[in-house]
């Protein structure tokens, strides 16, 4: 069994806080630049009609499971990380794991991508620059470059630092912003559930099984954050987890129901939640939730920009006669003008070719091959290694 060097000042744990702490790593993650605007939500659920409160449910109770099994079998192995997690899963062909780099890779730079877009979008609202079409202008775009570079330079630790306010606070007005949502217009919300239903079929797959595949995103922060869980944990953050991402896709759905006309006629789809907080009628609620919303995308890219250069660096420059500074400084230019060229696909068509595409690549490298080889490996270790269960058992 691999020893975790972590493991000696861990306290493995299978209480429902500790599952709780753990499923709120995956609520965290979920929470990014589409489900935060409600493009992701409108495009994967609203368009194909009620199912939207359905689908959801559906989609991350598979991914609860999914989460679950690699958990488990992190855990049982004593595996901190997914890097290591996937070349056992693979083995004895450990290479096939870099089918997940790659996924993770793509989900990553159209994260970010999906970010700086919507960030210059909401930059364009407040400079009142009118674009006329799917795309952040080039002005806004750059402003928003610019930001990122120097934080990803000089303002890392306050950024990350600042993460989980900012999580919080998104949240929190989001959940004030459904409550409303819904409460405004009952009538509109109920009459959503009479009108036909629209190409249910394509609205399943993409729904539950293609979100439920670029949301695999999420394994990997899972993976690191359950190494002081035991079996009782695993199962319980999965639950929990399922619970929470599943719950709040399908209120954001019901709310978006309620109001999905007037967010076609006004053609306000590429920020539905934003609209919807405007004609609420609440002008401190469309500050605060502005507000929130572009800190939060600068806070997604950052993070996950800085994530990108350490790993570029320690594979490719970290032995070059290069100052750090300098090596992250060219590193982080390059990947931000890499996420900057695909903004200008537009937020909706980030979300729904790029993820959509990489949700098809997660299906065939992650959510089947967990499933299938995942549970006949964990069951056979148990079986050799009996002793595994009295460290990451249920005790």
């Amino acid at each position: 069994m691999t020893e975790n060097p972590n493991e000696k000042s861990a306290v493995t744990k299978g209480t429902m806080a500790a599952g709780f702490s753990v499923a709120s790593v995956w609520f965290g993650t979920h929470v990014g630049a589409g489900f935060a605007t409600g493009n992701q939500v409108l495009q994967y659920y609203v368009d194909y009609g009620w199912t939207a409160v359905l689908f959801p449910i559906l989609s991350m109770g598979i991914l609860a499971y999914v989460i679950y099994v690699i958990m488990k079998f992190a855990r049982l192995r004593g595996l901190d990380n997914y890097a290591d997690t996937f070349r056992e899963l693979w083995s004895p062909y450990p290479w096939l794991s870099i089918t997940f780099e790659i996924f993770y890779i793509i989900i990553i730079l159209a994260a970010v991508a999906a970010a700086i877009s919507g960030a210059a979008g909401l930059m364009d609202d407040f400079l009142s620059i009118e674009t006329g079409g799917s795309s952040a202008s080039l002005v806004s775009t750059l402003i928003v470059a610019a930001i990122l570079i120097v934080l990803c330079l000089f303002g890392v630790k306050l950024i990350i630092a600042a993460s989980t306010v900012l999580s919080v606070g998104i949240l929190i007005t989001a959940g004030i912003l459904i409550v409303v949502g819904i409460t405004q217009r009952p009538d509109a919300v109920a009459e959503a559930f009479s009108r036909p239903l629209v190409d249910t079929g394509k609205g399943f797959w993409n729904g539950v099984i293609i979100y439920c595949g670029f949301q695999c995103v999420s394994i990997p922060p899972m993976i690191a954050a359950a190494v002081t869980l035991n079996q009782k944990g695993v199962k319980k953050a999965g639950i929990l987890g399922g619970i929470m991402n599943g719950g709040m896709l399908a209120l954001s759905g019901l709310m978006l129901l309620g109001w999905y006309p007037d967010i076609q006629a006004a053609e306000a789809t590429t920020y539905p939640n934003l609209f919807v907080c405007e004609q609420v009628g609440w002008d401190w609620l469309v500050l605060v939730y502005s507000v929130l919303l572009f800190c939060a995308f600068i806070s997604t890219c950052v993070t996950l920009i800085y994530t990108m250069i350490l790993r570029v660096d320690k594979k490719f420059f970290v032995r070059a006669n290069i100052h750090e500074k300098i090596r992250f400084a060219v590193i982080g230019v390059v990947m931000i003008a890499i996420c900057m060229g695909i903004s200008f696909a537009g937020l909706t068509a980030i979300i729904k070719y790029a993820y959509g595409y990489d949700g098809y690549l997660a299906l065939v490298a992650i959510v089947i091959p967990v499933i299938v080889i995942g549970n006949k490996k964990n069951r056979k270790y148990v079986k050799e290694h009996p002793e595994c269960l009295q460290k990451y058992g249920n005790s």
